[in-house]
């Protein structure tokens, strides 16, 4: 295998574990371990590390290494925030992103639903820099919303109504957030408990 397909290889496999939540909030990151893990050297795990540390999935602190993020209720709501507003700029600029499900969302998890339907969204939108904020603060978010369902009992009704709304988006967007924002301390407790 060249060292480009190992650095993909192992940048698509850590990327994944860090979106389903196999690796907890605050757990170490181990190159060593995690190349042997991954049937690859150290350096292309290093250098996917340092490349997801660009990307804020993972943290990097001098004498500690690489960890998983592990944000606190302010920062959790910040990242709620921050995805309601550029999902509400997405639909304010550009017509073609207003969130549907006249296409039937095919993941299996609620969480996976939610991602298919905001990364559609981003996939018609023009703008590649509001496009790429979207699907990375997806990408940070993800681990969140699988614990949403139980720790707010969210369903599909909730979700459809996200795309049932045409003119109102913007505001049942927010509403949406605003939602899982209140409940941030409840979601880093839950997910302290696992």
């Amino acid at each position: 295998m060249s060292p480009i397909q190992a650095m993909e290889r192992s940048y698509a496999a850590l990327r994944e574990m860090l979106r389903a939540g196999q690796l907890p909030p605050g757990s170490r990151l181990e190159a060593a371990r995690l190349a042997e893990e991954l049937g690859v050297s150290m350096t292309p795990v290093r250098d996917v590390l340092h490349r997801l540390v660009g990307e804020r999935l993972v943290e990097a602190s001098s004498g500690e290494g690489f960890h998983v993020p592990r944000p606190s209720e302010s920062e959790l709501r910040d990242l709620y925030e921050w995805n309601a507003a550029l999902l509400s700029m997405a639909v304010r600029t550009t017509p073609a992103a207003i969130l549907s499900t006249e296409e039937p969302l095919l993941a299996e998890s609620l969480a996976d639903r939610t991602r298919e339907l905001f990364d559609r969204c981003a996939s018609n939108v023009a703008n590649a820099e509001l496009r790429g904020a979207i699907l990375a603060i997806g990408d940070r978010i993800h681990p969140y919303r699988m614990i949403e369902q139980l720790v707010l009992e969210a369903d599909d009704d909730e979700l459809a109504g996200l795309a049932r709304a045409d003119r109102g988006q913007v505001q049942v967007i927010r509403r949406y957030h605003v939602r899982r924002m209140r409940a941030a301390a409840d979601l880093i407790r839950y997910r302290d408990r696992q």
